[in-house]
């Protein structure tokens, strides 16, 4: 083969690899939930979204995601006991393990790397400093116990704390998990005495309870005894005053028969049944009954 043909083929190929190369250096992709940071000498020059784009060989592209991403502070169990963690302090100096898992997501790439240069290098110069101080600060504003007894707030407020500290920075904090303990010698000196209190808790609100029904008690055995007394004043006034009309009755009815001797007869007559004794004696007149004269 001619050597004059060989160099023009081995520069063809060589010319086509090279741009090849430069084409294959040139065509980036840009996938869903990213954002691509195009620079040119460390000079931000553009900012692409998903897609397939194009850059100069001269040009560098940085890929930030703006999807939401978790960052653990240690580790814990399926039981909640922390394996390992940060530590901090209450205000009584008692020492916690915490294990908190971050959950943040990325709102400005651009400021990002202009600050920071990578994701990576913003979580380890910014988040991860500022949230172990913000958690001692939070713990030490309250005591074991308090931390202990009142969980739910105190994780609600270590949350919003951590959140509001990154304020005015390329990320936002969406959620903040947190699992803590303390020795367990100090847990179970703390359960013991939670547990006591809830007992003398618990015979206090008996004795409350008991005394309240006594007194209700007491309550309904007066309002009882009044209904009685008032039922027997009822039923004396009623014996009275029908004790009363009938001795008025008795006495006008006795002033009558005293005034009127046929009336006296007229009564009587009333009360006779109709019959007459079956043997009257000698010399006995019927009460009553006026036989008619025969002379008149």
């Amino acid at each position: 083969m001619n050597p004059k043909l060989l160099v023009k083929l081995g520069s063809a190929f060589a010319v086509i690899a090279i741009a090849g190369l430069v084409v294959s250096n040139s065509v980036y992709s840009v996938d869903a939930g990213q954002t691509a940071i195009v620079t040119r000498y460390g000079e931000i020059v553009n900012t692409k979204t998903s897609g397939l784009n194009w850059k100069s060989p001269v040009e560098d592209v940085t890929y930030f995601s703006t999807r939401e991403a978790k960052i653990d502070f240690g580790e814990f169990n399926n039981s909640g006991d922390v394996i390992s963690g940060l530590s901090a302090y209450t205000s009584d100096r008692q020492t916690a393990t915490v294990a908190l898992t971050l959950t943040y997501q990325i709102t400005d790439p651009e400021q990002v790397y202009t600050k920071y240069k990578s994701a990576e290098n913003m979580i380890n110069t910014l988040v991860i400093p500022r949230v172990r101080q913000q958690l001692e600060i939070v713990f030490s504003q309250y005591t074991a116990m308090t931390v202990i007894e009142r969980r739910g707030e105190f994780a609600a407020t270590l949350r919003k704390e951590i959140a509001d500290m990154f304020k005015g920075y390329p990320l936002v904090i969406n959620d903040v998990q947190s699992v803590f303990n303390f020795s367990k010698e100090y847990e179970r000196m703390i359960e013991d005495s939670v547990n006591k209190d809830v007992a003398v808790r618990n015979q206090e609100r008996q004795t409350r309870i008991a005394q309240e029904q006594a007194k209700e008690a007491q309550v309904r055995a007066e309002a009882e005894a009044r209904r009685k007394t008032l039922e027997a004043d009822a039923q004396a006034h009623s014996i009275k005053v029908v004790g009363e009309a009938e001795a008025e009755s008795v006495r006008a009815l006795a002033e009558a028969l005293s005034k009127n001797k046929d009336l006296v007869a007229l009564k009587t007559a009333e009360r006779w049944n109709g019959e007459l004794p079956t043997y009257i004696p000698q010399g006995t007149v019927l009460p009553f009954i006026q036989l008619p004269n025969k002379s008149e």
